[in-house]
Order: C-alpha cells, then structure tokens, then sequence
C-alpha cells in the first residue's frame, strides 16, 4: 500500500489512489487512519465502485441481484448512546481477558475491530457475567467457544478488539412490559448484520476467491 500513494500529497488523492488498485475501503480506512465515512464520500465523489470487497467474484443464487455487505462503523451506535467499557487483550495462559472490568448491568454490547461492528449481542444476566462466559470459551456453550476462537485469533493478529454497550431503559405498551434491549439487539443484527453473528444475520451470496 505505501508505494501505491508515494508522492501523493493530499488524502483525497490517497484515498483515489488505492481503491483503484484495487484496495478495499475499509482497508484503506485503517491504513490512513481514517473515518470509513471519509473514504466512502470520496468514492462516490469520483465514481469509483470498487473497493467493497476486495478479489472476490459475486456468484448470485438466482436472478434477484446481491451486494456483498460492507462493514458498518461504529460511530453509528456511538451516535446513538453506546459507550466503550473496555477491549479484549492476551491474557498470560494463552487465553483472553478484559482491559478493565466492566459492570454488571444488563444491555446490548457490540464488538468492534478497526471501528468497524463485527458482532451484536444482547445479555439479561449482565456484562461481567456474559463476557466471563466468553472469557472461557467452554465447548459446551457453542457460540461463547465460537466467538473466544474469533477474538482469539484477532488479537493474535495485532488487531484491537472493542467493547462498546448500551443499557435502554424498559418500556411499556398499553399497560404491558417491553424489554427494550432485546429489541434493540435484533433490530442492530438486522440492520448492520455483523459478520460475528450467526442467528438473524440473511445469507449472503456464494463467493469465490480470485487472484
């Protein structure tokens, strides 16, 4: 990347530069140390439609046409009262931990990489209890394994990855109690459908590597 924009001068020209050799947006972001949202006015500024995904072909199931999905920034939970409380780290066993502890309440928590959502999730018992949960990555609890092994590799590849929560409050409807958060949870995994999540996220279409 650093000898696709030797000389270039401005970020705009950077930006340009990369996404038409071929370089992802997102990867682009992470590499100038920028806003996602800043690369992306770029490329709608100069018409480039590349850099979504990067050396991969598109194989739609059928004749309804699919978009691979890009990531989604943080900010917009950021936006909307999510809070960072802490990032997972190696722990000295090989394993995981937390950063700092976080609280017991009870909310949705999003992990982030590179200011990007990868994962949604929705906890009635609290964050310190769920993230322990992760924390030890027990076979027997499936999704709590499969996320540990993610995270795991993650940090093992020198990225950062962040915890971000949101408490809302209860609500009611004509007498009767809403639990806000769980509905929030399923509305975030529908809306960004964060690469983490299995349940709720729609399938995307078959992909073949290239190059």
């Amino acid at each position: 990347m650093p000898a696709v924009i030797d000389g270039l001068q401005t970020t705009s020209d950077k930006i340009r530069a990369l996404l038409r050799a071929g370089y992802p947006r997102t990867e682009t972001a992470a590499f100038l140390n920028i806003r996602y949202q800043h690369v992306r006015k770029v490329a709608v500024d100069a018409g480039i439609e590349g850099g979504l995904q990067r050396g991969i072909v598109v194989l739609p199931r059928s004749k309804a046409v699919h978009k691979v999905r890009e990531d989604v920034a943080v900010d917009i939970l950021v936006a909307a009262g999510f809070a960072k409380i802490a990032a997972w780290i190696a722990d000295d066993v090989g394993g995981i931990t937390l950063s700092t502890p976080v609280p017991k309440d009870a909310g949705v928590y999003a992990f982030v990489v590179a200011g990007f959502v990868k994962y949604i999730g929705l906890t009635r018992s609290g964050f310190r209890s769920r993230m322990s949960n992760y924390r030890a990555g027990q076979a027997g609890q499936r999704t709590s394994a499969r996320v540990n092994q993610i995270i795991s590799d993650q940090i093992a590849a020198g990225a950062s990855v962040e915890i971000y929560v949101a408490t809302p409050p209860p609500l009611e409807w004509n007498g009767l109690p809403v639990i806000t958060a769980a509905g929030l949870e399923a509305g975030l995994i529908k809306m960004i459908q964060p690469p983490w999540n299995k349940m709720g996220v729609d399938p995307l279409p078959t992909v073949r590597q290239v190059g």
